[in-house]
């Protein structure tokens, strides 16, 4: 990964703001599967409730394309590959996928973000394991990516538990010694 990828990262934490962020990696994509045209990118992921079991979860790719007008025609066209009708024979009816908008500043201009959305109707529809051996699989056959290591947000149950736990580890150990 390097520095511009690290930069993005960096932002991430500014992105979180109201969204659930469960989670964010790097990736590398592939212009015209030539390996030297690769470009650094980074995927943020949230989860958004409708109901307390089902809703969707957003895959947002953010990818630095150095305001130049033709990389990010070419990163479009890459993204647009979810408006196959193929496409639609293989996912759900409520998959979707969110053309981006032209950039209307300068400060847009630099950035191509896509985002791609997956509903699911059950509380395991968005667990770990369903990101893991289903949508970033899904993801990999539609774009010519390749991700790095998935760093997963602590939720505040998550948290608190580390805290309990911790706080029961120091409680057991003075009373085994008296």
């Amino acid at each position: 990964m390097n520095k511009d990828t690290a930069e993005i990262e960096a932002q991430l934490d500014e992105l979180r703001g109201a969204e659930n962020f469960i989670g964010f990696c790097a990736f590398d994509l592939f212009l015209d599967n030539d390996e030297s045209k690769r470009k650094d990118g980074v995927l943020k992921i949230s989860r958004h409730n409708i109901t307390p079991e089902t809703g969707f979860l957003k895959f947002t790719f953010i990818v630095d394309v150095y305001g130049d007008k033709l990389l990010r025609k070419q990163v479009l066209e890459l993204f647009s590959r979810f408006h196959d009708n193929e496409l639609k024979s293989e996912t759900d009816p409520d998959f979707m996928y969110i053309k981006p908008p032209e950039p209307t500043n300068q400060k847009d201009k630099s950035w191509f973000i896509g985002e791609v959305f997956f509903h699911f109707d059950s509380i395991n529809g968005s667990s770990r394991e369903n990101v893991y051996n289903f949508f970033l699989p899904f993801l990999t056959l539609r774009l010519p990516l390749e991700f790095s290591d998935l760093q997963w947000w602590e939720t505040e149950k998550e948290v608190n538990e580390q805290k309990k736990s911790a706080i029961q580890a120091i409680t057991d150990f003075i009373i085994s010694k008296f």
